[in-house]
């Protein structure tokens, strides 16, 4: 469904990202259509590189305080134990070193559940996220040491980290590509970059867009909520390989899974239909998320 584009897309707040509304944040084309029009966003299709992404009829989500402490509290309650358990194996899978000599980097950290749960294993556990509420909070009230308030574009460590995290992040963040290359400088050669973020092909996403289509866009809800307003991007298997690859990464390893059902905000009968869609996951190998492991493009030249 076509809409009127606005002049320009407006970043997040403080970051200065002023891009034609139809020019694709992955591979820089113009051209991106708006297949779906909803009451907060419009949800553009880039026609070269199949990137789906929104463009917001709203302000951008300026990750204060509350929605870390208020708006999302079910994500904040449930840590993904088992998930930072799964990422320590596939660092010891590709960073075979005694954990006390590895620094790993969490970016994107919020509050600091990831560096904490590293560092609880033997890690050297750093932190970064933009937002300082987010920062002050794992700092002060969760006693989480080396968390700090930082832009990865801006960041410069003084010892590049041989890990380097990055989970449900870079679906929040308006230009993923110099967010990434931004990562990619903080890792060592030799160092191993893991990325999980959401599939717009899974069939969870496949089935909000249907039921949009045959609605003739009266049904918006699912959509809108899969989508969420503070996800500028939707990314499929092909995008986050291209994002990855113009950022100076190659893969090494992919991964899919499900979100765990207590970490999402979901009224009683949303929870159904997500948990039967889950359970179809195996059977049909589609997954809500998607993982990467990579490397630099520098390692082994």
């Amino acid at each position: 469904m076509a809409t009127e584009t606005n002049p320009d897309q407006k970043g997040a707040p403080g970051e200065g990202i002023h891009t034609p509304a139809d020019v694709c944040p992955i591979c820089s084309s113009r051209g991106a259509r708006a297949d779906y029009s909803l009451p907060r966003f419009d949800l553009l299709v880039c026609p070269h590189c199949t990137h789906l992404f929104s463009r917001l009829k709203v302000e951008p989500e300026a990750y204060e305080a509350d929605y870390f402490l208020e708006s999302n509290t079910e994500h904040w309650d449930n840590p993904e134990e088992v998930l930072f358990d799964q990422l320590d194996s596939l660092i010891q899978k590709y960073m075979p070193k005694p954990r006390e000599e590895l620094r790993t980097l969490d970016v994107g950290t919020a509050i600091g559940y990831l560096p904490r749960h590293f560092g609880a294993l033997g890690y050297e556990s750093c932190g970064v996220d933009v937002s300082e509420e987010a920062i002050r909070h794992g700092t002060e009230q969760l006693n989480i040491p080396r968390l700090q308030a930082a832009l990865i574009e801006n960041y410069s460590a003084a010892e590049p980290f041989p890990v380097i995290t990055n989970i449900y992040v870079i679906e929040h963040v308006p230009d993923p590509v110099p967010f990434l290359e931004g990562i990619r400088r903080n890792l060592s050669d030799d160092g191993i970059f893991i990325c999980m973020t959401v599939d717009s092909n899974s069939m969870i996403f496949a089935l909000s867009k249907f039921i949009y289509r045959v609605s003739g866009g009266r049904s918006f809800s699912a959509l809108e909520r899969i989508c969420e307003v503070h996800h500028l991007n939707h990314f499929n298997r092909q995008s986050l390989e291209h994002a990855l690859d113009r950022a100076g990464f190659e893969t090494i390893h992919r991964f899919n899974q499900n979100l765990p059902l207590p970490t999402l905000t979901l009224r009683p009968m949303q929870r159904l239909a997500v948990a039967i869609l889950y359970k179809l996951s195996p059977l049909f190998n589609s997954w809500f998320l998607q993982g990467v492991v990579c490397r630099s493009k520098r390692f082994g030249t």
